[in-house]
């Protein structure tokens, strides 16, 4: 249920301001400021948090990245300062906000706000400029119970832009029971309408004056149900409000280690831990999406510093060996040369178990000068065979670098224009060589180069230099042959 929270919490995330005449002078949209550079970070790491599988978390970070994301708040004062309130979820990682109350008659805009405090309970609070006039909320000071009319304040989607909406229903759980010391301490089910945008808006109470009062900050919807709001209690707006004025908060200050670390390279780093430990990070209950990727890094540290796993096997950067490549599988196309007119060009596909261990299938080409009554006669045939091979890969900066041996053996017919003369042929191929795998996202792209020595059983007399041998077993001629060749492909 907590997981379902987060995931609505973040469609809710972005838009709104107010009224019943005069709430439109207290709840306002809101529309956080992200530098070219925040915007850059969160595209990185939106693509690869949803390449390791948070696909949740990537798609608030897209939406945090586009142009036009808002929410929605309410003005609140403390020690004669007037902030407006609304959900850490809805400013994100900006460090200023834009502000627009519609009021009736005109729409008041105050610009580059300051972000004054942000709070785990999923609160942020926006210092407003000291000559606005815009009416502040006091927040409900007496019991809620189950039943009680409420309205719900604040700005949805409508048409892509933000549009005030006030809705009317009742408490209908006055203390969700959610098993989570990370959530707010009391959370509020209504059934007022809310909608994607509505996130930081008020729930309010009128009191016996006629007079609005903030029961919570709506946050949640649950989108599987008909009529379930969800709002953070009074209780922890009133603790979060009471902070305002002492330190900020940053939250900008805790993704500084992200900045300096590509997404790409994050998702070695994550790749690298324990499967039971990227379960975990992928399960994380998250207040940001960014929480995945700092929790990712908080684990390599306590890794290398307190159970001495080496600080290599985290750094893309090192050179190190690598037990667990990303992509296991490959495709190759081959191509080798026996220093002559023989040659072997073929497909290679086959997987990498353990990163140490490569077995696979192969279909080739024999390319062959063969004699026929002292006058040279170009063979070819296909040869379909199998491969078993050991590499070593090593991280050198972005890329591995893996020497490699493998042995193949493969058998087919051999076709010299002479249907009479058609014949089989046997190879057996030992290639010693050195792959280099270079990362372009999704996979792999590898080149190699290797040497071959090959050995080759057929009826057919082959011109072959510079290695030749005899007659051998069932009469088959047999020869030694050797060579360089190249290798092509991808891994994914």
């Amino acid at each position: 249920m907590k997981r379902i929270f987060y995931l609505a919490a973040m469609l809710l995330c972005v838009l709104l301001p107010a009224s019943a005449q005069g709430l439109r002078h207290s709840v306002c949209v809101v529309e956080p400021e992200y530098s070219d550079a925040d915007k850059s970070l969160m595209g990185d790491y939106a693509l690869y948090t949803a390449r390791a599988g948070m696909r949740s978390a990537s798609r608030a970070l897209t939406a945090y990245k586009n142009e036009g994301t808002f929410g929605s708040g309410v003005v609140v004062e403390q020690g004669g300062k007037k902030y407006i309130l609304t959900n850490l979820h809805v400013v994100g990682y900006a460090g200023k906000a834009t502000i627009i109350f519609q009021l009736h008659e005109k729409t008041v805009r105050y610009e580059h706000c300051d972000v004054a405090n942000i709070a785990s309970t999923d609160l942020a609070a926006i210092a407003l400029p000291s000559d606005c006039e815009m009416i502040a909320l006091p927040v409900y000071a007496g019991e809620i119970e189950e039943d009680i009319s409420i309205v719900a304040a604040g700005f949805p989607e409508l048409a892509d832009k933000p549009s005030w909406q006030l809705t009317r229903g009742s408490i209908s759980n006055a203390r969700v029971d959610v098993d989570s010391h990370e959530h707010a301490s009391r959370i509020i089910q209504h059934t007022a309408s809310i909608d994607p945008g509505s996130s930081g808006g008020p729930l309010l109470l009128k009191n016996k004056d006629g007079k609005y009062e903030i029961l919570g900050i709506n946050t949640w919807k649950a989108f599987y149900r008909e009529g379930v709001g969800l709002a953070i209690g009074k209780e922890d707006v009133q603790a979060f409000i009471a902070t305002l004025g002492t330190s900020k908060n940053d939250v900008g200050k805790e993704i500084e280690p992200l900045r300096s670390l590509s997404g790409e390279d994050w998702l070695y780093v994550f790749r690298q831990l324990p499967d039971s430990v990227q379960k975990e990070i992928r399960d994380l209950d998250w207040h940001l999406p960014l929480d995945p990727a700092l929790r990712t890094l908080a684990v390599r540290d306590s890794l290398v510093t307190n159970k001495g796993k080496g600080a290599k096997k985290f750094e893309r950067s090192a050179t190190h060996i690598v037990t667990d490549m990303d992509n296991m599988n490959h495709f190759h196309l081959i191509y080798d040369n026996y220093f002559g007119m023989n040659q072997i060009a073929g497909i290679q596909f086959g997987h990498d178990w353990l990163g140490f261990i490569t077995t696979g299938l192969q279909v080739t080409a024999l390319i062959s000068e063969t004699q026929k009554s002292s006058t040279p006669v170009i063979s070819a045939g296909p040869l379909f065979g199998v491969y078993l091979g050991a590499q070593l890969p090593i991280q050198v900066g972005k890329y591995i670098l893996a020497p490699r041996i493998n042995q193949s053996a493969a058998a087919g017919p051999l076709f010299n224009g002479d249907a009479y003369n058609t014949n089989a042929a046997i190879t057996t191929d030992t290639r010693v060589g050195l792959d280099w795998r270079i990362p372009t996202g999704s996979c792999d792209f590898v080149l190699g180069l290797h040497y071959d020595m090959n050995w080759l059983w057929s009826k057919t007399t082959m011109t072959i230099e510079p290695l030749k041998t005899n007659i051998g077993a069932f009469g088959l001629n047999q020869y030694l042959q050797h060579g360089v060749g190249l290798t092509l492909g991808v891994a994914w």
